[in-house]
């Protein structure tokens, strides 16, 4: 039926030109093809093709940063960087790093042997990270090294997803990125042992110092908590309770915040830091 009348709409497209050459003053023809042929097109339209607004681009909420790369190491919240990181230290035997039934290689092997399974040994750690100041917790530095006693050595450093909110520095105009860096404080004369809930307890300080400070300028990032471990003498253990863990705790922290310098300059913000930590 369609294809009929398309049909006979073309004929009288054809005889379009001499009716109007006959017809003046008359009715246009051409017009009234034209209206046809448009409504016809309408009807014949397969739905879904009408024209739809294009959707616009999801904005980036961390663009701010992509100009600002050291920022950006220490600001974005969803991804590990080497700018935001706990340093971790850990002493044992090297025996302590043979799994169960394994032989000890050569003594000219021992050193790529715990280099190689340092990340293993150091990645415990993020269970305490995760449990106070992260969200995730990954290796992205480790080394092995053997002490005086013949023991060894790892160091490593534990990147982090902050699981506290960073404030707004993209609201800070002609800002700076400040750093601070202060010991984390413990009561007692000895300072306190490298164990699970001693670590935890100097997290959630230095997390809860940050939580001040973003309060106090906009935003904070706990950017390094460090602990470095260091074994008491025979001596002393001598005059302690039997079973006294040796490997004790120097712990600290730097903070960095993002700020005008017309409002806090480096300085002011080390002291602001320091009081924070142990007000008077």
């Amino acid at each position: 039926m369609k294809r009929g009348f398309l049909s006979f709409l073309l004929f009288l497209m054809i005889l379009a030109g001499p009716v109007i050459a006959l017809n003046f003053g008359g009715p246009n023809v051409m017009d009234w093809v034209n209206t046809r042929m448009a409504m016809f097109t309408a009807q014949e339209q397969p739905a879904g093709l009408e024209e739809t607004a294009a959707e616009p681009a999801l904005e980036d909420p961390f663009q701010w940063l992509n100009d600002r790369p050291a920022l950006r190491e220490v600001f974005i919240p969803d991804a590990f960087t080497s700018a935001r990181y706990v340093s971790v230290e850990k002493i044992v035997p090297f025996d302590d790093l043979l799994q169960s039934g394994e032989t000890s290689p050569g003594n000219d092997q021992l050193a790529l042997y715990a280099a190689a399974r340092a990340p293993a040994q150091l990645i415990e750690y993020c269970a305490d990270v995760v449990a106070t100041i992260g969200s995730a917790c990954d290796v992205i530095y480790a080394e092995a090294r053997e002490n005086r006693d013949g023991d060894w050595v790892m160091n490593g450093r534990l990147s982090y997803i902050p699981l506290a909110d960073l404030g707004t520095p993209q609201t800070v105009e002609n800002g700076q990125l400040l750093t601070a860096k202060v010991a984390l404080p413990f009561t007692g004369d000895l300072a306190p042992a490298n164990e699970a809930q001693t670590r935890i307890a100097l997290l959630q300080q230095a997390q809860a110092a940050c939580d001040v400070l973003r309060a106090e300028l906009g935003n904070c990032v706990l950017a390094r908590v460090s602990f470095d471990v260091e074994i008491l003498w025979i001596t002393d253990l001598e005059v302690l309770p039997a079973g006294t863990n040796p490997q004790r705790l120097d712990a600290t922290a730097e903070f960095a915040v993002y700020a005008d310098p017309v409002q806090i300059d480096s300085a002011a913000f080390a002291d602001l830091v320091e009081a924070t930590l142990d007000p008077i």
